[in-house]
């Protein structure tokens, strides 16, 4: 079996001290360029099963490409800066919160970031290599790096000075824990159980009349300003008990149902005529100043306001609850009848002082406070409990709020229409993703660009406190130039004590915030180019021809590349993007630590060896999700084993340099060289369009059919016309696999190359192989696919009926619908071991496509003899390598065995030396002492000993 081991480890020391990546990197510099733009990993640690997938994927493109004699710009890239590297730090050091991170010194705490990100880039540097991925990892783009803050910075000046940056008051999805807001890319929804209510609001000057509002977020309440309807549906004012309330018609069975009461309807009107209802907030008592005070802002604060989009009768009472500073939708309807958005909570989702009894209390741990104030003030009509998906933080997975805060934008709304026009343009692999992307851009907003944490890169804009101007700065040198001498790292807190005069003759300062980390990676177009302090690579490579990553990133790198480039060059930064799904076990539930259903790559590695692994995700289809399966990879390292096996077979019988292919070609070598050839053309053509999945399941084909169609077909051949054909095969086959498979590629070359002086120092150091079109037949290959299914059909008929292929059968009556030439025939009679076969065209009882095969199994004494010489020259090769002979080997055997058999295996003396290599051949009835390797024998009744000398 494959030693994958002592392989890989050999094979690595062989690459590093040749340098063969640096050369085979180097070897097309100024030719035709190639931009693979990489997707930066996030520095987390040792690698999992999914970013050794997308290594591999990138890996392949790279080296196919390099083959096809592209310059390859292949700069490897790291995402450093953000939550995860926090957190990481915060529970190093127990930091509970942002004041206990300044307490413990922001500059300290910055130092450790970096630290550990630099620490886990150089673990994950050392994972890559072990899996013989091509990217430059050497020398990757850094977001911690200055140069690299200072590309970002030039986008945040560009974005400016086409007014596409600006200062935004608006409700953000905000998480409580990390104490930062989050932008949509940056959620993800999970089904939780929480409790809705029913509440009554009182309408203003009319005793015991009460609009029904429902919601599933009571700490809400607090900052509602309005009531939503839809104009359109139907509603109803009802006697309930002593009260009159007003509901939608369709939903007011269910709400009573749920209070076991019964209801009078008193009238019937369209959500229209409730338009401007003005209503009393049941917290009105506790929060009158707060309320007054947005009432002389806003007139139309505490009314009903009309909604076709936001309000339906899926679920609740048909009256929405609208909070504006507590969701982008309630946000939307306040803006537009110009009521403000209100809340006024802490970063950690606590009420401030100002909020009476609310004080103190958190959005997220409270909600039954809320539910027990409404209850109090006999506001609460019901609760129930109700299933439903809400956002959680991508990063800490906590449940998010709703914040007003001031946060950056980049305007980007009016770039939409253009942005899916240029999506038109791009290659998608697989073609079903362009929908999903198009469909996240044509529902982007404008983008927040800001996030309050320390551990990213500085926000580069400076503000002064007094007459309220800023500064956008766009470079080093331009700051250098206003503040004089800067620190040697960017990053917080340094960055905070730079100040610039303002034209008031006061002092800007820094605005705190940092960079969104996904802006860090969208600038990754230009600044793997070192763009724009140098402007030589940008010219010649960008835009990107290839960005690969999962499907997830439609809606995070791959939109923010595009919308970034927009807004600095006005297109789009790269012309092909091919997604691969996520990793799931073997029931398909996604892989999390909390379930327990992780695989590590180091455990496939472990056991069956990195091209083992390789080849098994690479074949994953592109855009689907991959159901880890180890018995599928068991099938993909036997798959490997056999294409060693065949290579020793060629290294151990053909010991000439396999210079020409032979003149005269049987037709299994025609075959055999025809599919070679439209496979080399076939891989390239996929492999050109970039269908990275597919085309190494055509190699791995090839090299399937060499080993058990073709091997096969000539064994009884065995000359040197067939190996120098296997040579040809396999040589091609080892060149198109290096680039799925670069060890054992590597390994199997280095045989060749020992045996038949080849010249090149590595495998990965050809071009690729090109088709020879006058080898290619493609009927050829149809009718002999047909024969293989015969073939396939009758060995499966031998199986049922128990008669072994050794033995010869007399004739075999075959019947299919399309006729196929005597040359295929006389495969099949070899393959089926038949000596006569009647072929016959015709369909099977309608059954068009269906094969028929029969056998006449009566076996003659002829038939019989043959088929023990057969099995006896089985059990003499078994023997031979046994004993660690080759089949070229010569030697004398003597069998012994009774007068019976004896008599039997004479007949068939000249098959059984033919099969078996001998100088000489007895057929004996007594052991002769001079035969030093003996083994006994047994052939169905039949028993003996074979015996060898003189090898």
């Amino acid at each position: 079996m494959y030693n994958f081991k002592e392989t890989e480890k050999k094979i690595f020391k062989f690459w590093q001290k040749k340098k063969i990546i640096d050369k085979i990197r180097k070897r097309n510099k100024g030719k035709k360029k190639f931009y693979f733009l990489d997707g930066p990993p996030y520095t987390s640690g040792r690698i999992h099963m999914g970013t050794a997938w997308n290594q591999v994927l990138k890996d392949e493109v790279l080296r196919y490409k390099r083959m096809r004699g592209f310059d390859v710009w292949d700069r490897g890239g790291y995402d450093m800066h953000g939550l995860p590297t926090a957190h990481e730090i915060q529970k190093k050091f127990n930091l509970k919160d942002k004041k206990e991170i300044e307490k413990f010194g922001i500059d300290r705490f910055v130092k450790e970031c970096k630290k550990f990100a630099l620490e886990m880039m150089h673990q994950m540097n050392r994972d890559f290599d072990k899996l013989a991925v091509s990217l430059d990892h050497v020398n990757p783009y850094m977001p911690v790096e200055n140069e690299y803050m200072e590309g970002e910075w030039w986008l945040i000046k560009k974005a400016h000075e086409a007014n596409r940056l600006y200062l935004g008051k608006k409700v953000m999805t905000w998480c409580p824990k990390c104490e930062t807001a989050l932008a949509k890319h940056e959620l993800e929804y999970k089904n939780v159980q929480d409790k809705s209510i029913f509440a009554k609001f009182k309408v203003e000057g009319k005793p015991n009349e009460y609009l029904i509002i429902w919601t599933t977020t009571p700490w809400t309440i607090a900052y509602n300003l309005g009531v939503m309807v839809n104009p359109e549906l139907k509603y109803i004012k009802a006697k309930v008990g002593d009260e009159k309330w007003i509901l939608a018609k369709e939903l007011a069975e269910s709400v009573m149902q749920l209070i076991n009461n019964k209801l009078e309807i008193l009238e019937e009107f369209k959500g229209k005529k409730l338009e401007g209802l003005r209503y009393v907030h049941p917290f009105y008592d506790s929060l009158k100043s707060e309320y007054e005070d947005i009432k002389k802002k806003s007139k139309k604060a505490f009314t009903v306001v009309l909604s076709k989009e936001y309000v339906d009768t899926d679920a609740g009472t048909g009256l929405v609850h609208m909070a504006p500073g507590c969701g982008p939708e309630d946000y939307e309807v306040g803006r537009e009848n110009e009521i403000p958005p209100f809340n006024n909570l802490t970063e950690k989702g606590n009420y401030p002082k100002e909020m009476g009894e609310f004080s103190g209390l958190n959005a997220l741990e409270d909600n039954e406070k809320f539910i027990e104030a409404l209850d109090k003030r006999k506001a609460l009509v019901a609760s129930a409990k109700v299933e439903h998906d809400y956002a959680h933080c991508w990063r800490c997975k906590s449940p998010i709020i709703f914040r007003t805060t001031n946060q950056w934008f980049f305007k980007i709304e009016d770039l939409i229409s253009k942005m899916l026009k240029q999506s038109e343009d791009i290659k998608y692999i697989p073609k079903e993703i362009k929908e999903r992307y198009q469909l996240w851009i044509k529902n982007l907003k404008d983008n927040s660009i800001t996030r309050q944490r320390y551990w990213g890169t500085p926000l580069p804009i400076w503000r002064c406190a007094s007459c309220k101007d800023y500064r956008v700065i766009g470079s080093i040198a331009e700051l250098k130039k206003l503040a004089g001498k800067l620190p040697k790292d960017l990053h917080r807190p340094g960055i905070d004590r730079i100040k610039i005069k303002c034209k008031c003759g006061k002092e800007m300062k820094r605005v705190p915030d940092i960079i969104d980390v996904w802006v860090d990676s969208g600038v990754a177009s230009w600044n793997c180019l070192y763009y724009p302090k140098k402007k030589e690579y940008m010219k010649k490579f960008w835009p990107a021809d290839l960005i690969l990553e999962a499907t997830e990133q439609t809606r995070l790198w791959f939109y923010m590349l595009q919308l970034v480039s927009n807004i600095v060059f006005g297109k789009n930064c790269y012309k092909a993007m091919y997604t691969h799904g996520m990793l799931r076990d073997f029931e398909g539930v996604k892989m999390s630590k909390s379930l327990g259903n992780i695989i590590s790559p180091d455990e496939v590695l472990n056991k069956y060896g990195v091209d083992t692994m390789r080849l098994y995700t690479i074949t994953t289809r592109a855009g689907d999700d991959m159901n880890f399966s180890w018995e599928e990879i068991k099938l993909k390292y036997r798959e490997l084993n056999i294409l060693i096996n065949t290579t020793n077979y060629l290294v151990n019988y053909l010991d000439k340099s396999p210079k020409n292919l032979p003149k005269n070609l049987e037709l299994e070598d025609k075959w055999i060289l025809s599919k070679l050839n439209s496979t080399i053309k076939e891989v390239t053509k996929l492999l050109d369009d970039y269908r990275l999945d597919v085309a190494p399941q055509l190699i791995e084909q090839l090299f399937l059919d060499l080993s058990r169609k073709y091997i096969q077909f000539t064994r009884e051949r065995n000359n040197d016309e067939v190996f120098k054909i296997i040579f040809e095969v396999l040589f091609n086959i080892l060149k198109m696999f290096s680039i799925t498979c670069p060890y054992i590629s590597e390994e199997l070359y280095q045989k060749l190359k020992e045996k038949y002086k080849l010249k090149k120092e590595s495998i990965h150091e050809f071009s690729w192989p090109k088709a020879n079109e006058r080898f290619i037949d493609k009927k050829l290959e149809k009718d002999m696919e047909l024969t293989l299914k015969i073939i396939e059909a009758g060995l499966a008929v031998r199986d049922k009926a128990g008669i072994g292929l050794k033995w010869p059968l007399q004739t075999a009556t075959i019947n299919y619908y399309k006729s196929l030439n005597k040359k295929f025939i006389e495969i099949i009679k070899r393959q089926l071991n038949i000596k006569e076969i009647e072929y016959l065209v015709g369909t099977l009882a309608g059954k068009k496509e269906e094969i028929s095969v029969k056998f006449d199994t009566k076996l003659t004494p002829e038939l019989e003899a043959e088929g023990y010489a057969r099995e006896m020259s089985r059990q003499v090769q078994e023997f031979r390598k046994k004993i660690g002979l080759n089949k070229k080997d010569r030697i004398n055997l003597a069998i012994v065995t009774d007068d019976k058999f004896k008599k039997i295996l004479e007949k068939k003396q000249k098959l059984i030396k033919e099969r078996t290599n001998l100088k000489k051949l007895e057929i004996v009835t007594t052991e002769k002492e001079r035969f030093k390797n003996k083994i006994d024998f047994k052939i169905k009744d039949k028993r003996g000993k074979i015996e060898i000398i003189d090898y």
